[in-house]
């Protein structure tokens, strides 16, 4: 049992059934880094307002990842560029229950992410596009036919809902990623991942108002930030990147490094 999974035994369950009812879709999203140890006194904060998931008796979660873009790197630059309107192409498995989705999110020009998805029947999660597939991918992505593998990543989450207040909150950590040639990197030992998600954004969410509190709260830690898991994988396993083009991301990896070192 992991020191994060202790956080969360007092919570009261629920199911993938009542969480659809926050499914979210069509969402708005804010991704904070944090020092590990500040899931202890989150927890106790957010369990009045919260149930988390649990299935067959498990409330972490292992999901594997593989993400996809073109040769010139179509996703990373226009997430990177912070374009209005962008695509993230993934396939993903749930481990635990050995399901795995074909994934694409979209970004609009108002903030929303949208997600849409197919399920997998392939013998591998992460075999190569069907037909059906590929299909899905012309749809939903203009430039579908150029997409290729570019990265795998995985990490352990918890997932916390309120269902009136239309908000989940998801805990990632282990973080690891893992180039197609077998490379593996952990840029993120001793911090966490914390992703709001709310259909109306709404910045009173108790989330938002425990991180305001924290006297110990030091930028970029507890604090918004424009970073994805996607474009950190991308960062530590590709040093042929430009560094120019991604000098703002590093400095933000690297601020929670040191604060981290700072504080423990």
């Amino acid at each position: 049992m992991s020191v994060i999974e202790n956080y969360f035994n007092s919570y009261i369950h629920i199911g993938l059934q009542e969480l659809e009812y926050v499914a979210l879709m069509d969402r708005s999203e804010d991704k904070f880094i944090i020092p590990i140890d500040w899931c202890g006194d989150l927890s106790k904060k957010l369990i009045a307002d919260y149930n988390i998931l649990e299935i067959a008796n498990e409330r972490q979660f292992r999901y594997d990842n593989l993400y996809f873009d073109t040769p010139d790197n179509i996703c990373l630059e226009d997430h990177i560029r912070g374009r209005k309107n962008r695509f993230k192409v993934r396939i993903r498995s749930y481990s635990n229950s050995n399901i795995s989705f074909l994934e694409v999110k979209s970004r609009n020009v108002y903030g929303r992410s949208k997600k849409e998805r197919i399920k997998r029947t392939s013998e591998k999660w992460d075999s190569p596009f069907t037909i059906e597939e590929k299909e899905f991918l012309s749809n939903c992505v203009p430039f579908a036919r150029e997409l290729r593998p570019v990265l795998y990543s995985s990490y352990s989450r918890f997932t916390i809902a309120n269902i009136s207040r239309g908000e989940r909150i998801t805990f990632d950590t282990n973080l690891e990623y893992k180039t197609i040639t077998g490379e593996r990197y952990k840029p993120l030992e001793g911090l966490a991942i914390v992703e709001l998600k709310q259909g109306v954004t709404d910045r009173r969410s108790p989330l938002h108002r425990i991180f305001r509190e924290r006297k110990d709260r030091r930028a970029p830690l507890g604090r918004t930030i424009r970073i994805s898991k996607y474009i950190l994988g991308r960062l530590h396993t590709n040093k042929n990147l430009s560094a120019r083009a991604y000098l703002e991301s590093l400095k933000e990896l690297t601020r929670a490094k040191d604060v981290l070192e700072n504080i423990t």
